[in-house]
């Protein structure tokens, strides 16, 4: 029996509590365990469809395409990189404005010591916009972002584009200020000590040594608008998401496999990169390497000339430039005054609800939109609060028990250089199991979540429980790599000590590991628990009760005012799962202080 000695307070009340909560969830959302496994007509399916995995399409399926249509190849190509080219030009909008906000979410670059009360008055009210800018941004899903554009605006590649940077812009902030403001302060105090400036100590003494963890944020966001950029086929925009929906409808399974199997290999390239990137970032010469002199030209004779860092920032200059340049048209052909005209018709007449419309009085909105709340948000806003709990637990508490499986320094001959017996049979175990696992992550996190719960649709039925697992499966693959960072990098002496003392690998993780790096993970657990309920909001739209599905509903009846409302209500979820993960994230800071 496992003791939780080592969890005591928070710890050991969050870990008792995840259980009851997740039988809770899956209670109210009515939900039943037989709805779990597919029926007859989903085992046929899953047979037919993974069948289809052995032998991907190289041609058409349809053997009526007509002899004009493009080389299937061509498709493939021409559907990955307009994914590829939403995602970069979104990315490059996201990062200046991701940065900009993320340092004014931030307390970090305030001056140590100020008693003027106006300044300390003036930045508060900066941080606090920032923050409620950066928390509304990112509470709406981008394929409702996109929505919204192209609605206003019509349809065109710029309005996908932005629709895809706000929230990004707003993710980036938002992690940015919180990197920034764990980073510890005594560079910055030290270096104001002797006669700096407060904007110059913090950006040589917070921002400079924040500089890789940034970089490596930035990489894996860019990562996550190719995935976003994939799904954005499912409301119409021609990206290879589009093309995986036709294939799935028309039966196509050989012709989708290849799709997926594109979209996997473009995924797994932009992250084997990142882990390159972040690699050759952390790259320092050793101490026994230094020279006698520690002068700054032979200090530079001796550092990695990171060649690899070089090349990759020519060559995303070079596609960022081309993503910008080519291919057709980033705005609509619509002129700019009929662009204009129908943001107005927007604003002024399609969103605003209907009781105001007909009287021009905008008291006439509250028994309106109380009405609708009462009868048909508060359950779907219920309903999406359960499934992207559920789903969040699900992945939070398995990814937990295989960490210790999955980590590349815990499952080595050697763990952290501690000789853990010269069973070479159990260590080879370890390391394939490891590398099964790690992999695995890779896979659950590569599937856009919106596709996975689409295709478990399919399969098992018109339930919650495909978005559920959809959710949870993507979700399991990034909880994979946030705490395989923790564990493969750890440092911990006592950790150590416990595995020379003939501790096993799992005692390791259990009783010294996981306790000291606790508090980080419940901060990706909340973090991702806030990301699951924006997704549970969408995945509605797939035709399961939630507030995505009132709100494609009241699309299809071209009701843009209950529309508008559902997608306010949507982000009011969010914004309070903000701030209940802000609350939490306080309490462990002081948490840490007191102990």
């Amino acid at each position: 029996m496992i003791s939780l000695k080592p969890y005591k307070g928070i710890r050991r009340s969050f870990l008792l509590l995840l259980i009851p909560i997740l039988v809770f969830c899956i209670y109210s959302a009515q939900l039943k365990w037989s709805d779990f496994f597919p029926q007859e007509y989903g085992m046929g399916l899953i047979k037919k469809f993974f069948a289809a995995a052995l032998e991907p399409a190289l041609d058409y399926q349809d053997p009526d395409m007509p002899e004009s249509a493009p080389p299937f190849s061509h498709k493939i190509g021409e559907a990955l990189w307009n994914t590829l080219q939403y995602a970069v030009c979104a990315i490059s909008l996201s990062l200046p404005v991701g940065l900009l906000l993320g340092f004014l979410s931030s307390k970090s670059w305030w001056p140590l010591h100020s008693n003027s009360v106006v300044k300390r008055f003036i930045l508060t009210v900066v941080h606090r916009i920032a923050r409620t800018i950066t928390t509304a941004g990112r509470s709406v899903h981008e394929i409702l972002w996109a929505l919204i554009f192209i609605t206003a605006l019509g349809t065109s590649p710029m309005a996908v584009i932005v629709a895809l940077s706000i929230p990004y812009s707003c993710s980036l902030a938002k992690v940015f200020s919180e990197m920034l403001d764990e980073q510890p302060s005594y560079a910055k105090t030290y270096l104001h000590s002797l006669g700096g400036g407060f904007f110059v100590s913090w950006f040589y003494g917070i921002f400079t040594i924040s500089l890789t963890d940034l970089v490596s944020y930035s990489l894996y966001r860019f990562e996550c608008a190719i995935r976003s950029a994939a799904i954005l086929g499912f409301v119409g925009i021609s990206t290879i998401g589009l093309h995986i929906e036709t294939a799935f409808e028309d039966n196509y399974y050989n012709e989708l496999w290849t799709l997926l199997y594109a979209l996997l290999a473009l995924i797994l390239i932009v992250e084997r990169s990142s882990h390159y990137i972040r690699k050759s970032m952390t790259d320092y010469p050793s101490a026994k390497h230094l020279p006698n002199d520690i002068s700054p030209s032979s200090l530079y004779r001796v550092q990695p000339k990171r060649w690899l860092l070089k090349i990759s920032a020519v060559f995303i200059i070079g596609l960022t430039t081309i993503s910008w340049t080519t291919g057709e048209p980033l705005f609509s052909k619509l002129s700019w005054e009929q662009r204009m005209s129908n943001l107005d018709r927007f604003l002024s007449e399609q969103i605003t609800p209907y009781p105001v419309q007909k009287s021009g009085d905008w008291s006439d909105a509250l028994p309106w939109a109380k009405q609708l709340f009462l009868e048909q948000g508060i359950e779907a806003s219920l309903q999406t609060l359960y499934i992207g709990t559920a789903a969040m637990i699900l992945a939070f508490l398995l990814g937990l028990i295989t960490l210790p499986w999955s980590s590349k320094s815990l499952n080595e001959e050697k763990p952290y250089g501690i000789y853990a017996g010269n069973n070479r049979a159990l260590n080879l175990f370890h390391q394939l199991v490891s590398l099964f696992l790690r992999a695995l992550f890779i896979l659950c996190r590569s599937m856009p979540e919106f596709l996975l719960a689409f295709l478990l649709l399919q399969m098992l039925g018109p339930t919650a429980w495909p978005l559920i697992l959809g959710l949870a499966i993507h979700n399991y693959g990034i909880i994979g790599r946030l705490g395989g960072e923790l564990t493969d990098h750890s440092d911990l002496n006592h950790t150590k000590v416990q595995l020379a003392q003939g501790g096993s690998r799992l005692q390791g993780y259990l009783f010294s590991i996981l306790p000291s790096y606790f508090n980080r993970m419940l901060l990706y657990f909340f973090y991702r628990w806030e990301t699951c309920i924006r997704d549970a909001t969408v995945l509605g739209l797939l035709g399961i009760s939630s507030l995505g599905f009132l709100i494609d509903e009241a699309r299809a009846r071209d009701n843009y005012d209950e529309w508008f409302f559902f997608i306010l209500l949507s982000a009011c979820i969010v914004m309070l799962g903000d701030l209940a993960s802000e609350i939490v994230r306080n309490r462990l800071r002081n948490h840490n202080l007191q102990s």
